[in-house]
C-alpha cells in the first residue's frame, strides 16, 4: 500500500515538474516573440535607408500574390454565389444576396482567407529563407560586418506585410463580389440590378474599414511570425522545414484569434437595421 501511494506522489511529481517546464518554455517564447517585435520597431524610423528592399518585399507579398488571391476569390465568391442563393430560395429571400455576399466578403472572407493564402505563399517563404540564412551563419556575417540583421532582412518584410495586405484583402473581396454574381445571375437566374442594388445598399465604408484593418493586422502577423521562426531556427536543413511548419500553423491560429478580436471590437454600424 505505502508502495502505491508512492508511486503515485512519484507521478504526480513528475506531471508538475513537465508542466512546469512547459509553462516555463511557453513564457520565455512569448518574452522572445514580444522582444523580436521591440526589435523591429526600434529599427522602423530607420527604413528610409532600407527602402529598395521594402520595394522588393512589397513585390515578393503583393504582386506576387496577386494571382492566387484572384483565383481564391474567384472561387469564393461562386461557391457563396450558389450556396446562399440555394439556401435563401428556401425562404423567398433572393433579393438578400447581393448584400450577405459583399458583407461576408469584406468582413470576415477576404481578410481571413486572403492572409491564409499569402502565409502559405510569401510567409512559408520568408521563413524558409530567413532560417536557411540563419542555419549557414549568413546572418552571423551580417552582424560581423555591423549591419544590423533586423533592419536588413525583417523590418522590410514586417512593412511591407502591413502594407500589401490590406490591398490584397480588398482586392479579394471585389473579385469575390464579382464572381459571387457571375454565379447567382448568371447561372442561378438573379436580377442583377437586384443583386448589385441591395449589394450597394448593405455594403458601406465599415466594413471596407473592416477589410482594411484585419489586412493590416493579418499582414503584420504573418510577414512577423514569420521572420521570427525563420530567426529563431537552429540546426542543419531540418531547421528550415520545423520553421516553415511553425510559421503556417502560428500564423493560421494567430489569424483565427485576431480576427475574432477585431470583430469584437471593431463597430459593426446600423444599416443593416434599415428596411
Amino acid at each position: 500500500m505505502r508502495m502505491l501511494v508512492f508511486q503515485g506522489v512519484l507521478v504526480l511529481t513528475e506531471h508538475t515538474i513537465t508542466m512546469v517546464r512547459y509553462l516555463r518554455s511557453t513564457i520565455m517564447l512569448l518574452g522572445e516573440f514580444s522582444l523580436f517585435f521591440g526589435a523591429i520597431l526600434s529599427t522602423g524610423p530607420r527604413m528610409w535607408r532600407r527602402r529598395g528592399l521594402f520595394l522588393k518585399q512589397c513585390e515578393f507579398i503583393g504582386v506576387s500574390s496577386v494571382m492566387i488571391i484572384t483565383v481564391a476569390g474567384f472561387f469564393m465568391g461562386g461557391v457563396l454565389g450558389y450556396q446562399l442563393y440555394v439556401a435563401f430560395k428556401i425562404f423567398g429571400a433572393e433579393a438578400l444576396l447581393g448584400g450577405t455576399i459583399g458583407v461576408s466578403l469584406f468582413r470576415e472572407l477576404a481578410p481571413v482567407m486572403g492572409a491564409i493564402m499569402v502565409t502559405g505563399r510569401a510567409g512559408a517563404a520568408m521563413a524558409a529563407e530567413l532560417a536557411s540564412m540563419r542555419v549557414s551563419e549568413q546572418v552571423d556575417a551580417l552582424e560581423v560586418m555591423a549591419v544590423n540583421p533586423i533592419e536588413y532582412l525583417v523590418t522590410p518584410r514586417v512593412m511591407a506585410g502591413a502594407l500589401m495586405m490590406p490591398l490584397l484583402a480588398v482586392y479579394f473581396g471585389v473579385v469575390g463580389s464579382l464572381a459571387g454574381a457571375f454565379v447567382a445571375c448568371g447561372i442561378m437566374d438573379l436580377d442583377p440590378a437586384i443583386f448589385w442594388e441591395q449589394y450597394r445598399r448593405f455594403v458601406d465604408a465599415i466594413d471596407i474599414g473592416h477589410c482594411l484593418v484585419k489586412g493590416t493586422t493579418f499582414g503584420l502577423i504573418l510577414a512577423w511570425v514569420g521572420c521570427f521562426c525563420g530567426f529563431r531556427a537552429h540546426g542543419g536543413a531540418r531547421a528550415v522545414g520545423q520553421a516553415t511548419r511553425s510559421t503556417v500553423v502560428a500564423t493560421c491560429l494567430m489569424i483565427l484569434l485576431f480576427d475574432y478580436i477585431l470583430t469584437s471590437l471593431l463597430p459593426f454600424g446600423f444599416k443593416y437595421l434599415k428596411i
